[in-house]
C-alpha cells in the first residue's frame, strides 16, 4: 500500500500511489474538502464516491468551493486519523486537481496528483 518513507523537519510522511487511493480509503466514508481562493480558504466535510478512472466525486452545492475551484483549479482532502492498525493516528492527505460539473454523479470531481499518510512528530522527551 505505502511505498516510501519520507522524513522532513521532525515530521513523518508515507507516500501513497494516488491510484490505491479507493481501496484506501475505503473504510473511511468521509472527508474533509479544503479549497483556497481570494476570500480565503473553505473547508466542507463531505463523502466521496470514486470513479472507475479513479476520481473522488462529491456532491455539493457551494459557491464559494465553486469560486474557488475556478480560480485555483486544486483541492486538498483531508482524512481524519485513523484509529486502528500500523497507521494509527495519520491523517491521509490528498493533494488533487479539481473542477466543478453539472453531473448526476457528482459536481465536484478532484483527480489526485499526490497522498501522504502524515503524522505528528512523537512528544518531546524531557
Amino acid at each position: 500500500m505505502c511505498n516510501r518513507v519520507l522524513t522532513y523537519g521532525g515530521m513523518m510522511s508515507i507516500e501513497v500511489p494516488v491510484d490505491e487511493l479507493p481501496n484506501v480509503v475505503s473504510t473511511c466514508g468521509w472527508c474533509f474538502v479544503v479549497t483556497s481562493g481570494p476570500s480565503g480558504a473553505h473547508v466542507l466535510s463531505l463523502s466521496p464516491t470514486w470513479s472507475t478512472s479513479g476520481e473522488a466525486m462529491f456532491s455539493v452545492a457551494s459557491k464559494r468551493l465553486s469560486s474557488n475551484i475556478e480560480v485555483s483549479g486544486a483541492a486538498t482532502l483531508v482524512f481524519p486519523p485513523f484509529a486502528a492498525g500500523e497507521l494509527d493516528g495519520y491523517s491521509l492527505i490528498v493533494d488533487a486537481s479539481a473542477s466543478t460539473t453539472e453531473s448526476d454523479t457528482g459536481n465536484l470531481r478532484c483527480r489526485p496528483t499526490r497522498a501522504v499518510w502524515h503524522r505528528p512528530p512523537p512528544p518531546a522527551v524531557k
